[in-house]
């Protein structure tokens, strides 16, 4: 049987580091298929002359505006936006799970002992809002509540050093602040009009980016923490659905798949604790620090100097949370980072975080999340 060949349009630029993501996804799921053809505006891409009259079976572009939808619609083909800046009833998507991003941002800064919060952000996009959604839900106080600076994403951009406006609301802000911000590029606007401001970061003003463009995050002073959007995931789901939709047919009803962040990747904008209690952030610094087995009970209560009892005290007057409490996020966090980002075995990730047996690893996690360790690496990492 002659399988039918199949021409997808990449309505979209391959130019940054989330374009590759999602251009490397789509191209994996292209070559299981062994019949697409893509065209696009790349050198290594069949060119597109005019896409208002170009005809092929489908398309995976990026939505910015509510004008960019009727020339795709007039096409009479499926489409698959990877943006979802500008959701449309009609437009298919895979795209990042915005709200996610902003919960996983508020669970950083909540265990870093933050109080105080504030926002970042554009405010004509879609994608932001959910952010700043997520990040209000979970801190548990209300947008209107949260100090915010929002303006137009190209205004962020044409930025060629820290503007007055920027640094007059910081100037405003209790210290110390957590700020997230709603992509990398606004993240580091915010650190230089901190250093032109003499504000330390991450003592006074603490900053969380989102997308992780490594060349913005390292070359930020400090270097910027940032959650990377799962690119290549969204490009290859996007793909998966734009070929379901091909063979089956467009049922007029959009279709979202929301693809997970995946963890955190913490630097030096935000790698503190906002606690000025020196017992507690000894203990603090035990349970967080990198490439050992999470701390026991003892071990951080003997690091603290304190007896049990007082540090209980302290750490819920801090964190409003039990030394037991902090042990067990920093264990669970740093075993989805395990699953997620490398191939250890699961029953060596137990072990690295500070668990007692596999045993207890897969009757904890699966307690936690509704699944075990390996259905979670299954399902959260690139398919």
């Amino acid at each position: 049987m002659v399988i039918p060949r199949r021409r997808v349009a990449l309505f979209m630029e391959v130019s940054s580091a989330y374009d590759h993501g999602v251009a490397r996804g789509i191209m994996r799921y292209a070559r299981t298929c062994g019949n697409w053809q893509l065209f696009g505006y790349g050198w290594s891409l069949s060119r597109i002359r005019d896409k208002r009259t170009w005809d092929g079976d489908g398309v995976i572009t990026r939505v910015h505006t509510p004008t960019e939808v009727p020339p795709l619609l007039a096409l009479g083909v499926p489409i698959v936006d990877v943006c979802r800046a500008s959701p449309h009833p009609r437009i298919h998507s895979a795209a990042n799970d915005d709200e996610a991003t902003g919960r996983a941002a508020g669970d950083h800064m909540l265990a870093a002992g933050h109080h105080r919060f504030a926002f970042c952000g554009a405010p004509e996009g879609a994608w932001s809002q959910r952010r700043f959604k997520g990040f209000s839900e979970r801190i548990g106080i209300a947008q209107t509540a949260i100090p915010t600076l929002q303006k137009q994403r190209d205004w962020w951009r044409r930025l060629e050093g820290p503007s007055a406006v920027v640094k007059q609301w910081l100037k405003q802000l209790e210290r110390p602040t957590a700020i997230l911000a709603s992509d990398d590029a606004i993240g580091v606007q915010l650190t230089m009009a901190c250093a032109d401001l003499g504000l330390r970061v991450p003592e006074d003003i603490a900053i969380v980016g989102v997308d992780n463009e490594e060349v913005l995050c390292e070359f930020s002073n400090p270097t910027l923490t940032s959650i990377p959007c799962d690119t290549e995931r969204m490009g290859y789901e996007a793909a998966a659905l734009l070929d379901t939709l091909m063979k089956t047919g467009d049922p007029g009803v959009a279709q979202h798949i929301a693809i997970p962040p995946l963890p955190i990747v913490v630097r030096g904008s935000s790698d503190s604790f906002a606690t000025s209690d020196p017992a507690v952030l000894a203990a603090l610094r035990l349970i967080h620090q990198h490439d050992h087995p999470v701390a026991h009970v003892p071990q951080v209560v003997a690091a603290s100097g304190l007896s049990r009892r007082a540090l209980e005290q302290r750490f819920r007057k801090e964190l409003q949370r039990t030394i037991h409490d902090e042990i067990h996020r920093a264990r669970m966090h740093r075993a989805c980072h395990l699953l997620l980002t490398s191939t250890i075995p699961v029953a060596k990730v137990a072990i690295r975080c500070g668990f007692s047996s596999p045993q207890r690893f897969h009757a904890v996690f699966s307690r936690d999340f509704g699944i075990s360790a390996s259905e979670y690496r299954e399902q959260q990492r690139v398919v």
